[in-house]
């Protein structure tokens, strides 16, 4: 049977996914203070973690490493806001990139089971996105702090501001492929990463948009390849 457009705008999964990290983005933007950004990251990306390991979890299936891994992100975390070390925000950096790809991962194999419902596909593919643009982010702030130098930010502009607000904008930009040019690779590595990160910006929406189409088609078909009855 058909869905309503009230089964597709329902409360569903992601939907506390998406509004955590619409709050992460919005909330570390709107701090001006460079260590008063720092702990509302902190806070912000703690809640994010604890709610991302909240909406993936399911019955039947271990997530003892999935909370260990962010358990881990949240201490290197607060290690990295606490501690001067120096291989901290390093390793800090490693452990949130792959706790940000294990979620993506995971997300994206709940979106693209068959019979989900609509709404709960297009929230969990927006949270994809956002989520693969966070992980670029930490890649280039990474990789800036490993090679100091690896960007060129603009004078006269909140990015010449150190923090990790200038890596997101630039991933953001760069993933959606806006060249807005402003802040730019200048090592060689910096740009082929950052080629890299607008090609998979356009291969995720392509190849999203035609899963999501296929999927809606085969469900909507009935054995015989025509449509359900009732439809």
């Amino acid at each position: 049977m058909a869905m309503g457009t009230s089964d597709v705008l329902a409360p569903g999964r992601f939907r506390l996914l998406l509004g955590a990290l619409c709050l992460f983005l919005v909330g570390t933007a709107a701090t001006t203070s460079l260590r008063r950004a720092l702990l509302v990251e902190f806070v912000l990306l703690a809640v994010t973690v604890v709610v991302a390991v909240l909406e993936l979890r399911s019955r039947g299936q271990r997530w003892l490493g999935t909370i260990v891994l962010a358990v881990l992100v949240i201490c290197l975390a607060l290690a990295d806001l606490t501690l001067p070390l120096r291989h901290v925000p390093l390793m800090a950096g490693t452990v949130v990139g792959i706790f940000a790809g294990l979620v993506v991962w995971l997300v994206y194999t709940a979106v693209m089971r068959p019979h989900r419902p609509v709404g709960d596909r297009i929230v969990g593919a927006i949270c994809v996105y956002i989520l693969i643009g966070l992980a670029w982010a930490k890649l280039f702030e990474t990789l800036d702090g490993v090679a100091p130098g690896s960007f060129r930010f603009p004078a006269d502009t909140a990015w010449t501001a150190p923090g990790p607000l200038r890596y997101r904008y630039f991933s953001f930009v760069t993933l959606a492929t806006l060249g807005y040019g402003d802040v730019t690779p200048v090592t060689a590595l910096a740009g082929t990463l950052a080629a890299l990160d607008a090609v998979s910006g356009q291969l995720y929406i392509a190849i999203t948009v035609a899963r999501l189409v296929a999927l809606s088609m085969g469900e909507h078909a009935g054995p015989g390849g025509g449509p359900k009855s009732g439809d």
